[in-house]
């Protein structure tokens, strides 16, 4: 986070002193996919920024970060915070559209989202987070109060552009005191794997930023997208590192993917969230978990540093990461508008690959529960004939998705539940004298 302060004191007067040059140069060529952890396989678009700040005097004329990126059959949508002052009000939402994810074209509507007379969203609406749904929008976003108290509302759209704030927000709001997440609260990302929402957020404990409180990110999940359950047990999922680490004042401005491939989530997220006094953000971290709440840094982080000096991404913050193709796309802010940068998944695959499989493994399969089909992920570290069948509670066999020879390697298999009853199965995978049973859940 860099636009809003919320003393009025920090963020807002840095901002209006960052240089607004930007590097005519290449940052960094387009790099082959580059395997193991020595290596940050990240690339930046050499043209980068690819979204800047509009005119002045206008709603964006300042500032503009804090993406959210879907791709249909169309191309991709953006929906991107944008503001024309530094002290956290009137900061609102804009849409843009693209061909290719780097040659944008702002909507004419915009704002297509502006902060209201509520009271919980007085001063500002912002950093949205987007899904596309059965053809309908919903878009979670971040209000502040006039007194700054930042919390988490919800707000719907037929068509993207248009949207209609629930009169029940905010659906997340801040921590009771002496929390982690009592100072504010505020989107980072959100994912819906057909029955629930899962959605880590940004939490500080206090709201004065001068480093005597903890930025972190948590999780919270939902069964409608409204009504919002805190993993009171395990927050924050993800702290800061230790004292002279990257990101050690603390971790927030987050983005979820799911990666089927290696049935893992897997998160990016801006290091030294709190640092507002010092040199600023120190780039952007990658973390993987199995469950969405145990993370596992990675080992070569940062994986996006932050630009030489003079550049317009002195500060990298606040990624934005879509998963295509075996490749990361990511969007990013920077201080004088959002990048784009690239990996191949492999770029940051320090464990789980293909080409590094060690031994027999039957990941969970995701989703789950799930209607009507599911992924089943496993590692075969050896060629031989293998199967992987379904079977009710009472061992009767339901379905045959795999029977034959397969190579080495990382396997996937899709089990549709059509025409099944809902309920709970089991899947075994056999190969040679390895087998492995695990429960699913189908539901209706």
């Amino acid at each position: 986070m860099r636009q809003a302060s919320i003393t009025g004191n920090s963020r807002g007067r840095r901002l209006c002193s960052i240089p607004s040059i930007m590097i005519l140069g290449a940052l960094l060529a387009f790099l082959p996919p580059v395997r193991g952890i020595a290596q940050t396989a990240f690339a930046k678009y050499p043209g980068s920024p690819v979204i800047t700040v509009g005119v002045n005097p206008g709603w964006e004329s300042l500032w503009v970060n804090f993406c959210s990126v879907i791709y249909d059959n169309s191309g991709y949508v953006m929906w991107y915070s944008g503001g024309y002052n530094g002290i956290g009000i009137n900061q609102s939402v804009g849409r843009a559209t693209s061909p290719d994810g780097v040659t944008w074209t702002k909507d004419t509507l915009n704002p297509v989202l502006l902060h209201s007379s509520s009271a919980w969203n007085a001063k500002a609406a912002w950093i949205p987070k987007v899904l596309k749904i059965g053809g309908a929008y919903t878009m979670w976003f971040t209000g502040s109060t006039s007194s700054d108290v930042w919390q988490i509302g919800r707000a719907t759209s037929t068509d993207g552009r248009v949207w209609v704030q629930d009169s029940t927000n905010p659906v997340i709001a801040v921590g009771a005191p002496g929390k982690w997440d009592a100072g504010l609260v505020h989107t980072s990302s959100v994912l819906f794997d057909g029955s629930t929402y899962r959605m880590w957020y940004t939490g500080i404990s206090t709201v004065n930023y001068t480093r005597s409180g903890i930025a972190g990110i948590g999780l919270a999940t939902s069964a409608d997208g409204i009504h919002w359950i805190k993993d009171t047990l395990d927050n924050p999922v993800l702290v800061g590192g230790p004292t002279g680490a990257w990101d050690h004042w603390g971790v927030g401005e987050c983005s979820v993917v799911w990666d089927s491939a290696r049935a893992r989530y897997e998160m990016f997220y801006e290091g030294n969230e709190e640092d507002w006094f010092g040199p600023g953000t120190s780039g952007i971290g990658y973390a993987y978990s199995s469950d969405g709440i145990h993370w596992t840094k990675y080992a070569a982080n940062p994986v996006v540093q932050n630009g030489p000096g003079g550049a317009w991404d002195i500060e990298a913050t606040a990624p934005f990461v879509l998963l295509k193709n075996s490749m990361y796309q990511m969007w990013y802010g920077g201080n004088t508008g959002m990048g784009y940068a690239s990996s191949p998944t492999t770029g940051v695959n320090d464990t789980h690959g293909a080409h590094a499989v060690q031994s027999f493994q039957l990941d969970q399969n995701y989703p789950n529960p799930f209607n009507p089909s599911t992924t089943i992920t496993f590692d075969l570290p050896r060629a031989g004939f293998t199967t992987l069948k379904v079977y009710d509670l009472l061992g009767n066999e339901v379905r045959t998705l795999l029977s034959g020879e397969l190579a080495a390697g990382v396997h996937q298999s899709q089990f549709d539940g059509t025409g099944i009853a809902s309920g709970v199965y089991f899947y075994r995978l056999r190969s040679g004298t390895f087998t492995q049973t695990r429960k699913l859940v189908l539901t209706r």
